[in-house]
């Protein structure tokens, strides 16, 4: 379900948006000539920008405990698996 969506997202930003940044960039007279190729590494910029400001943003959680929470119960801390076939602790 995330990959359709994220299919349908790329399209949307795809053939829309550059379309809209094109027209945008010539209105302000930012770039007099934005081809295709342009527009889709402004946009690619624009979401990485996005990505790294989202993952820099600060928690007040101490730095390895969300790591820590997701990974879930340490080996060290568990009991090992009994070999197949045997089974007495």
């Amino acid at each position: 379900m995330r990959t359709a969506l994220g299919v349908i997202v790329g399209l949307a930003l795809f053939f829309p948006g550059i379309v809209l940044l094109q027209w945008f960039s010539t209105a302000l007279g930012l770039y007099d000539d934005m081809t295709l190729t342009d527009g889709c590494l402004v946009m690619i910029i624009i979401l990485l920008s996005i990505l790294l400001a989202r993952s820099n943003r600060g928690d007040d959680s101490a730095p390895g405990q969300r790591d820590a929470t997701l990974a879930g119960p340490s080996s060290r801390e568990s009991r090992g698996r009994r070999p197949r076939g045997r089974t007495e602790p």
